[in-house]
């Protein structure tokens, strides 16, 4: 039962860690080309060891799920995400061009407002994160205050 428990662990955190992958690696960089950016480059040597690091942290934080360095794991997966995210689009604007009769325009708009957005939720998700280890600790909390203070004083 415990080989069958640890290969789901393994199984279940590379899922996960391929999940972060493509939503900060791959999806969310596709948004932003989409709304015009400038093309972004991912070459081989950005996809490997980010595809690397994101299996091998999902793996680790599901197979420790239920203790504090799982949540240390996640929360490292998701700022890896964002850094990478920030590393792919960082000064990529997004160029909208329209033709008005024999007249082309192009405006640039500063991508800043959609890099903001994937930060704050990247930021929450890790907030409601501790916000759940809190809540999971919190009826244990009393009883290890009355003992740091029986071994303090």
């Amino acid at each position: 039962m415990g080989s069958i428990s640890r290969k789901w662990d393994i199984v279940s955190g590379a899922l996960i860690g391929f999940i972060y992958y493509l939503i900060y690696v791959v999806v969310i960089p596709q948004i932003h080309m989409m709304l015009g950016a400038s093309s972004i480059e991912r070459g081989v040597y950005i996809d490997i060891p980010l595809t690397g690091f994101f299996l091998g942290l999902g793996i680790l934080a599901s197979m420790t799920r239920g203790t504090i360095f799982s949540f240390i794991l996640s929360a490292l997966i998701k700022i890896l995400g964002l850094i990478s995210y920030l590393y792919l689009v960082h000064d990529k604007p997004i160029v909208v061009k329209a033709e008005v009769g024999v007249y082309g325009m192009a405006i640039a708009i500063s991508p800043e407002p959609m890099i903001y957005v994937v930060s704050i939720w990247t930021l929450a998700t890790i907030l409601i994160d501790i916000l759940a280890i809190i809540e999971r600790l919190r009826p244990s909390i009393p009883g290890t205050l009355a003992y740091l203070r029986e071994a303090l004083g």
